[in-house]
Formats: C-alpha cells, sequence, structure tokens
C-alpha cells in the first residue's frame, strides 16, 4: 500500500476529499508542517508522494533518505526552496506546484493595495489614531489607468481581469509574449518592460524570483517609471530594490508604494521603509494557504485532489516545475 504524506494543515473535510481521491489502495498519513525533523524523516523512507514542502536538506541522497518518493505536490505557487536553492533538487521526483489556487485572493490584495495607496487611506488610518479629522488632499483613480503587470500567469491574469472592471489598459510582462493571454491589452517580455516604464500609471509585481528578475527594479528603472506613478510588490521581495525605492519614494518622483514582500524579509526594524508615509507594508500575507480564506484552502484542496488522481493514473499533472 503506497503511502501519501500530508505534510500541511488540511482540515478533516479536505483529507477526506484527498482520500476519496486516491481510493483504498494507499495510506494518507497526516502530519503538521512543524512536525520535528526526526517524525519528518521518519515518513519520509516510506511514502511515495508529499503533499507539502519537506525541507530540502531532508530530500537530499533519495536513495537512502527517501527511496519511494516519487511526488512533492507543494501546496504554495512559489517554487524558491527548490528551485533557487543552493543544494540541487533530485532526479527522479517530480516536482508540482499550487499555482491556480492564489490567483483569485492575491489579485483582490494587489487592487486592494493599490486603491489604498491611491486613495490615502495609510494617511486615513494615521490620522484615525490620533483622532484627527482632516481631509488629506488629492487622490488618483484606477479608473482608465495604463498598468504594467509583471508576470501575466494566474495571478497577474486574475489581477488584470479585475481591472477590466476600472477600464484599465493593462500590460502583462511574461517570457512567451505568443501565447495568447486572456484579460491583457498588450505582452512585452522582461526586457522590453522597460520602455513602458514612462508610460504607465500603475505597476504591479506578481513575479517569480529568477536570475533575470532579482533587483530588476533597481535605483534607475524607479527613476524612469512616470512621475506621480504607484508600485505594488506582491510577487517576490528582491525584484526592488528596497533601499532605491525609499530614496525615490522620498524624492517625490512617486506617487506611493505598496509592499506584501520585501528583501530582506522582514525589513530590518531601523530599515526606513518602515516610517516612509509613501510606503504601505503587510507581511506576506496576500497568498497565506491556510487559516486566512476558505475559498483558498478549497481551491488548494481540489488542485491536490486532481493532481493526485493525474498521478496515479499515469497521466501528466499540472502544474510540473521539474
Amino acid at each position: 500500500m503506497a503511502q501519501i504524506l500530508i505534510l500541511d494543515s488540511f482540515k478533516d473535510n479536505h483529507i477526506n476529499a484527498i482520500r476519496a481521491a486516491v481510493g483504498d489502495d494507499h495510506e494518507i498519513i497526516k502530519m503538521s508542517p512543524d512536525s520535528s525533523e526526526d517524525e519528518i524523516k521518519g515518513a519520509l523512507q516510506t511514502c511515495e508522494v508529499v503533499v507539502g514542502q519537506p525541507p530540502m536538506h531532508l530530500i537530499q541522497e533519495p536513495e537512502k533518505n527517501c527511496p519511494a518518493l516519487k511526488l512533492i505536490q507543494m501546496t504554495w505557487a512559489g517554487t524558491d526552496i527548490y528551485t533557487r536553492s543552493s543544494m540541487s533538487f533530485p532526479k527522479g521526483i517530480t516536482l508540482a506546484n499550487a499555482s491556480g489556487a492564489y490567483g483569485m485572493i492575491m489579485s483582490q490584495f494587489v487592487i486592494g493595495m493599490t486603491l489604498s495607496v491611491m486613495l490615502n487611506f495609510k494617511k486615513y488610518h494615521d490620522q484615525q489614531q490620533e483622532k484627527i479629522w482632516q481631509r488629506q488632499g488629492p487622490i488618483k483613480s484606477l479608473q482608465g489607468a495604463k498598468v504594467l503587470i509583471y508576470g501575466a500567469g494566474d495571478i497577474g491574469s486574475q489581477t488584470a481581469k479585475r481591472l477590466q472592471g476600472f477600464d484599465a489598459y493593462t500590460i502583462g510582462v511574461c517570457r512567451d509574449t505568443s501565447k495568447e493571454r486572456a484579460y491583457f491589452n498588450e505582452l512585452c517580455t522582461l526586457e522590453e518592460s522597460e520602455k513602458f516604464l514612462p508610460e504607465v500609471d500603475v505597476v504591479m509585481c506578481c513575479i517569480p524570483s529568477s536570475e533575470q528578475t532579482a533587483g530588476f527594479m533597481d535605483s534607475r528603472r524607479l527613476g524612469l517609471m512616470r512621475e506621480g506613478a504607484i508600485i505594488v510588490n506582491v510577487g517576490r521581495g528582491n525584484f526592488i530594490d528596497c533601499m532605491a525605492l525609499n530614496d525615490c519614494l522620498n524624492s517625490g518622483h512617486l506617487w506611493g508604494a505598496a509592499l506584501d514582500v520585501t528583501n530582506p524579509e522582514p525589513l530590518s526594524e531601523d530599515h526606513p521603509l518602515w516610517d516612509n508615509p509613501r510606503c504601505m507594508i503587510t507581511p506576506h500575507a496576500s497568498g497565506v494557504a491556510f487559516e486566512h480564506l476558505p475559498e483558498t484552502e478549497e481551491l488548494l484542496c481540489n488542485l491536490v485532489c486532481e493532481n493526485l488522481r493525474r498521478y496515479l493514473s499515469g497521466v501528466e499533472i499540472k502544474n510540473k516545475v521539474l
């Protein structure tokens, strides 16, 4: 009987759904992601599939540490812990991510952060703490805005879809511009995106980390952005040089910024962005899997069930990364 290790915080109804998806020929073992390394090591000795994120160092030397392991189905969309690790991902093990489960809520988060900056909500919240009743002056609007979205996958596409309600013009940044991508008015590559920076009202960053994207929004490119523009990042913290962003905000060149991810993460206590009145910061909260939004948990469970059925039937799985 093959074993499937659930290494994340699925609720009982989701475990039951996973059990129904794999059938009686497979044993479901549920462990907390906070389980000790020794407990996880023991489970890895016999499991064929892991749903979750086992530590990279525990799956090294698979012939010894996880001899039966064939598939890791992540519950995260980002794969940095495996694909950008100093250790090599073991050959013979398939890796799939959870892309598609987070676009619904993260796109709402992006729009919410953007509107909060445009409409001075941060300033009004700060005023409330001081019991001050005072208008904060000029605001901005997404209506008819030109928006450059770094990342045209699930999160970027869902964001572009929601921006249609504002009649915004959306430009998606992706590797393959020949592939049709719904909800975007235009597509460009990372290299081509620079020419749009002086034109757009908002830059939204939903892009995965890579050698090409690390530090991409540096001082020079931030300076190329249109005066009074806004930048929002929910992708990877290292996409934006945070010190350069602080300088750019202080100069008054940009209207404001909203960051759900930073570099480093979290920022050090003395980092100037904490106190920058033009910057809104949230603690990597836009795409949390569990104990935040039931609909996200349901989407994630559905994806896991589908991929387990595909794997056990010998059909190509979705979201294969390696």
